[in-house]
């Protein structure tokens, strides 16, 4: 609870003002505005999707899309909890300080990462490690436990270049999720490579999820929940472009569309959806983050990525960061207060902490 007041962050006699929001708030952050557990359609898929060619699960999914564009959330961008945020801050009046979003006034962030499907994949991570590197960006890289051999040498060299590295789920056949005994059983199995692999952070298997559960998993963030997805296996979205906190866990929201989902599903020839989404999350200052699959990347996925770089790099005042750092960022953030004095001053550890107004924010328009 509380979700509201932790993301705007102001000092403690203005936080009443928030509490009515709070339900209708954390009812889409949590996505309780629509049914998102495993239910009984997941279920008969997952249990058949071994049997259904590779093409014939594109073209089922490429008609699925089709019918799925003109749902809620919208796609490739929902307003709606931005929106809200800023008819709450019609209530105020006055120059009320809080703690700005990202570290020394960065205006948004940006964050790569990559989920490793299959063997196929491994063999690409070199190829779009030395990109990134070329460009002085360093990515986040998830793997599939036990659906493929990790070696131990790959998993150093990635740290040793600065990579990170997390988790992609147990065997990615769509279980994780399907009943409690499953998640606790596969959730102490993840453990096991958590610890082996010092990892941080964790991505679910086609981005299915359960919030209730999900927070019990033994990492320090996770990135499973988009802010809008009508294409997935589980539809839907958290509407939100920030971080915000499943109980002592922090959520990474997916905030741009997947390569898959761009280049395979809705055969997109350039980066113009990627373009037109980044620039309405650098306008919010929210969270760019991103997800390319080694496992697609072909000549074509190569070349949209190194103009999405070129892209990002020519704006100005932004903050790149990998996962891991962008979620303790946001704890650290929850973590200080705003004190009013006869100047604001933020406790306990204000090293990167910047201070703003309400009034920046109602500035911006949907």
């Amino acid at each position: 609870m509380g979700e509201l007041i932790k993301f705007f962050k102001v000092p403690d006699q203005y936080e009443k003002f928030f509490e009515p929001f709070e339900n209708e708030f954390e009812r889409f952050i949590f996505e309780r505005y629509r049914r998102q557990y495993y239910h009984k359609r997941l279920k008969l898929f997952y249990s058949m999707k071994y049997l259904i060619p590779r093409f014939i699960q594109i073209f089922i999914r490429r008609l699925l899309a089709n019918a799925s564009k003109n749902t809620f959330p919208a796609w490739p961008i929902e307003t709606y909890l931005e929106e809200f945020k800023r008819k709450i801050l019609q209530n105020f009046s006055g120059d009320i300080p809080f703690i700005w979003f990202w570290p020394n006034n960065k205006n948004f962030a940006f964050c790569l990462t990559h989920d490793v499907e299959t063997k196929e994949g491994l063999k690409k991570i070199h190829k779009i490690c030395d990109i990134e590197k070329r460009f002085g960006l360093r990515s986040a890289w998830y793997f599939v436990c036990e659906k493929y051999r990790v070696s131990d040498n790959l998993i150093k060299e990635l740290k040793e270049e600065k990579f990170e590295v997390g988790i992609h789920g147990l065997k990615h056949d769509g279980k994780l999720f399907s009943s409690k005994s499953m998640f606790d059983k596969r959730k102490e199995r993840i453990r096991v490579y958590v610890e082996k692999w010092n990892a941080k952070g964790f991505r679910s298997p086609s981005l299915l999820r359960n919030v209730e559960w999900i927070q019990e998993l033994p990492v320090e963030y996770d990135s499973s929940f988009p802010d809008t997805d009508p294409f997935g296996p589980q539809a839907g979205g958290c509407l939100s472009i920030f971080p915000f906190f499943i109980g002592n866990l922090v959520e990474l929201p997916v905030t741009l569309p997947q390569d898959h989902t761009l280049f395979e599903i809705l055969k997109q020839r350039d980066i113009g959806i990627w373009r037109r989404k980044l620039e309405w999350i650098e306008k919010m200052h929210g969270l760019a983050l991103l997800i390319v699959h080694p496992d697609y990347f072909n000549s074509h996925l190569e070349k949209c990525y190194c103009e999405l770089l070129e892209f990002v790099l020519r704006k100005e005042n932004f903050w790149y960061a990998t996962p891991v750092e962008i979620a303790r960022w946001w704890r650290k953030r929850s973590n200080c207060n705003l004190i009013l004095d006869k100047t604001p001053y933020v406790v306990p550890d204000k090293s990167g902490v910047s201070i703003s107004y309400l009034d920046r924010l109602l500035k911006i328009t949907g």
